[in-house]
């Protein structure tokens, strides 16, 4: 942070950049407790004595469920709510979410670059805040309503990768980007893991009926946070009424920023040589596994320790956040390490980004395949494997 400082001559505390980064930072853990959370609530908030008897009219279990050597942490190991939800209900609800959420990206991108992140990123937030608030209501009408408001969600949040895209271009300078895109993207693994440790202890309050206090607290939040960006945020720096001259014009100098006054974006993407292009299908075939990993565990972590670890809700919410407690440092220091390599000329910019993408996604995996092979009996050691591998993401 010294560099970032000694470069524009400013005073650290005066630099708006860095007050943008910590806005993006506190408006990605908005977005990702927004993301993860009724991944935490399931776990309170369905019947789970129902869905036991469910099972035993099934004619496949897991040996995991039904193993007399994987005692219960303790007797209140399951919260029973008010829903009965059966495993296929569950998926669909969790899915829901994703189906929102690839719809608006590409479009999204067009719109971030066209007409800036201010509106679209806190309209986003507000909207799937809202809607977020609906949810305990909605969840006692019929789970299909709650689907829907879960792919709505989806489909305001969907907008805001576009967004952070953009705002590192217009308020990063190029040699500052890895840490202040890094530390504002580490708002996501926090936001994780506010929401699934915040959740974990709410499922056992006994107020508003607990499960319903993630939903709340969640939108809550996210509203907050979505007025202060709105008021605060602009789209370039060259219309901050709070930034200094020397700021705004190392920002602009740096960053190789030609845009007007009125931000208007005149580069044209050549579609058809990116879609042509071995790097780019590379590119997108990595991003798809990566992520296809991701999220299955940001929305199955918390019913992997219930049902397959058995912790109780408690620890359920505290283990499952441990994994993107480490993720959230690892991607601050990943910033920092890979500005260093290039900047000290180790490797080239594109090399760097493949090792980083090769170790990023080869070792998660061979630590997630390993979970396959332990037990509840080692039930920290799944915790421990799961949150190395995690780190390394």
């Amino acid at each position: 942070m010294d560099e970032i400082n000694s470069k524009s001559s400013v005073p650290f505390w005066r630099l708006i950049r860095i007050t943008v980064a910590f806005l993006g930072f506190f408006g990605m853990i908005a977005h990702f407790s927004q993301r993860v959370n009724v991944g935490i609530a399931l776990v309170c908030m369905v019947n789970h004595s129902a869905i036991e008897q469910n099972k035993l009219n099934s004619t496949t279990t897991l040996i995991t469920h039904t193993d007399d050597s994987c005692p219960q942490t303790n007797n209140t190991n399951h919260i029973d709510g008010p829903l009965i939800w059966t495993k296929p209900i569950q998926g669909i609800i969790l899915g829901a979410y994703f189906w929102g959420y690839i719809i608006t990206q590409i479009p999204a991108g067009y719109l971030a670059s066209r007409f800036g992140p201010k509106f679209l990123f806190g309209g986003a937030m507000i909207v799937s805040s809202v809607v977020t608030a609906f949810m305990p209501i909605i969840a006692s009408v019929h789970w299909i309503l709650f689907c829907i408001l879960r792919l709505l969600v989806g489909l305001a949040h969907g907008t805001i990768a576009p967004c952070v895209a953009v705002i590192g271009a217009h308020w990063a300078p190029v040699h500052e980007r890895g840490k202040l895109m890094g530390f504002m993207n580490a708002g996501g693994p926090a936001g994780n893991a506010f929401g699934l440790l915040i959740g974990g202890l709410m499922c056992s309050w006994h107020i508003a009926g607990g499960w319903s206090l993630i939903f709340y607290s969640a939108a809550v939040f996210g509203f907050i946070w979505s007025i202060i960006w709105i008021l605060f945020y602009t789209n370039s720096p060259r219309n901050h009424r709070f930034i200094s001259t020397q700021e705004k014009e190392y920002i602009l100098q740096s960053s190789q920023q030609h845009l007007s006054s009125s931000n208007k974006n005149n580069f044209h993407a050549p579609w058809r040589a990116i879609l042509t292009s071995p790097a780019c299908w590379a590119l997108f075939i990595i991003h798809i596994c990566n992520n296809w990993g991701a999220y299955t565990f940001l929305t199955s972590t918390p019913k992997y320790m219930d049902e397959v670890l058995k912790f109780n809700v408690k620890s359920n919410g505290f283990l499952s956040a441990l994994p993107y407690i480490v993720v959230w440092l690892s991607t601050i220091i990943s910033g920092i390490i890979a500005d260093a390599i290039i900047r000290k000329n180790l490797l080239t910019t594109t090399n760097t980004r493949k090792l980083f993408n090769i170790l990023g996604n080869l070792l998660p995996a061979i630590f997630m395949l390993s979970l396959a092979f332990v037990t509840c009996q080692l039930r920290y050691v799944a915790v421990a494997l799961l949150t190395i591998g995690f780190a390394f993401r």
